[in-house]
């Protein structure tokens, strides 16, 4: 009797987690997509792979007492599971190409106001710093579905930054006729490399991932009016590599049916301030601009598949900094901090399978996507004004974002190409769908490779 007892808490062990799953999901039930004959039930273990069938015999995998106490629990699951419970069905049996993405980053300004000392000349404007925020999205090249990958992802962020400025002789010509100002207005293209490495642990159903963006170093400057050899005011980003980030993700719950699939997962992400910053150049003064805080960013994230080709999925994530953007003179040292508004990002994406060839050994497959990206700050970005003084010049700086609060809104359309059961890739581009100061280039190129095991 204690042995049977004993058998008995250890089969209802076994059936506990697909029993509570099926409690939830009993509505979508079939009973008719499961094979019973003869007394004999099908019956696999979660944690391995389901083996082959053929068309003419049916698996039986356990074969059972009908009088074991196995038999009198299996039959219930059977009857009242959605396809899949109780089977080996795991996220990465699901096809759902990864989201695309959109984000450039958050950037700063700095308007100034600069005098050189020995001559009348003046100089002023307006120009974004580049590279001063760079954290990006946990749904760039991501998904709800844990995987073993290694990847690249190259953006081209066309018209990214702008730089407008005035430099004003105040000075008079030979015929005594006042000498005209040089007005500058530019645009500058950014072009980034990411590389990343995801990999799975508990079964699959955790990942924990690592990316590291690159990026070309944008370098500017506007020469003085009096003496072309000087420089009114330059900018530029001090080193290529951009902030790590570390991304944990858990799937919470997963389906299987024939009517649709999915996946819901949790996680967070923490970007480190491995960058450096940009320096900016006013006359002969200088000064850094460093987003120095470590970035937390916990996000949710859900996927549903059908058989019949679609898919949708999305990502919700909120960003929050443990620092500030630091600001410090090379003369006068550390002149203050702004605070960072927090951010919340909103990704959704549908699709369609568009061509299907599992039987291939080369291009498998090719779906088209549709993305929806917001990004919005839940704070207005604090400013930071203070005067930087050099031997021959000075200026009087605001660093900040003077357009108050952002709502950057994007559509990503792209094709994603199954190459092999181990490459995939995809192509896409980026419109903005407001105008300025809600857009942050004119437009974007964006192809990603994943290697999956």
């Amino acid at each position: 009797m204690r042995e049977h007892w004993g058998l008995l808490c250890k089969k209802l062990f076994r059936l506990a987690g697909p029993t509570a799953a099926c409690l939830m999901l009993s509505p979508f039930a079939n009973a008719q997509d499961f094979e019973q004959s003869e007394g004999r039930i099908r019956v696999v273990d979660h944690q391995f792979a389901e083996p082959e069938t053929t068309q003419n015999a049916p698996l039986i995998v356990n074969q059972l007492d009908p009088n074991s106490p196995e038999a009198i629990f299996t039959p219930w699951v059977t009857q009242n599971c959605a396809p899949g419970f109780g089977m080996a069905k795991k996220p990465q049996s699901l096809d759902t190409p990864n989201m695309i993405g959109d984000f450039l980053g958050r950037t700063g300004s700095v308007s100034f106001t600069t005098t050189t000392m020995g001559s009348l000349e003046t100089s002023q404007g307006l120009f974004d710093i580049p590279g001063s925020g760079r954290v990006p999205k946990v749904a760039e090249n991501n998904s709800a579905i844990p995987r073993d990958r290694f990847y690249f992802t190259y953006n081209h962020f066309h018209n990214a930054y702008s730089a407008n400025s005035t430099v004003n002789p105040n000075d008079v010509d030979m015929n005594m006729m006042p000498l005209d100002p040089v007005v500058r207005s530019d645009q500058f293209h950014q072009n980034r490399f990411t590389l990343g490495l995801e990999k799975t642990f508990l079964y699959g159903d955790m990942s924990v991932e690592f990316r590291l963006p690159l990026v070309t170093q944008v370098d500017y400057e506007v020469p003085g009016f009096t003496d072309p050899t000087s420089t009114a005011f330059s900018f530029g980003t001090n080193d290529p590599t951009g902030n790590l980030s570390m991304i944990l993700k858990k799937v919470l719950f997963d389906w299987y049916g024939p009517r649709s699939s999915g996946v819901i997962s949790s996680g967070f992400a923490l970007t480190f301030p491995t960058s450096e910053g940009a320096s900016v150049n006013l006359g002969d003064a200088t000064f850094l601009v460093d987003d120095a805080g470590l970035h937390f960013s916990p996000y949710m994230t859900m996927l549903i598949e059908s058989p019949a080709g679609w898919f949708i999925q999305g990502f919700v994530e909120f960003d929050y900094s443990t620092d500030k953007i630091a600001v410090e003179d090379r003369n006068a040292g550390g002149v203050g901090k702004a605070d960072i508004p927090d951010v919340v990002n909103l990704d959704v994406g549908a699709g369609w399978w568009l061509a299907r060839y599992p039987d291939n050994h080369l291009f498998k497959g090719l779906a088209g996507i549709v993305e929806y990206h917001y990004t919005g700050q839940r704070q207005d970005f604090e400013n930071i004004a203070f005067q930087s003084v050099g031997q021959n010049s000075t200026s009087n700086v605001i660093v900040g974002g003077f357009d108050s609060r952002r709502d950057i809104m994007n559509l990503t359309t792209g094709v994603h190409v199954v190459v092999t059961d181990h490459i995939n890739a995809r192509v896409a581009g980026v419109i903005p769908l407001r105008d300025a100061p809600d857009r942050q280039f004119d437009a974007e190129v964006v192809f990603q490779l994943d290697l999956v095991r």
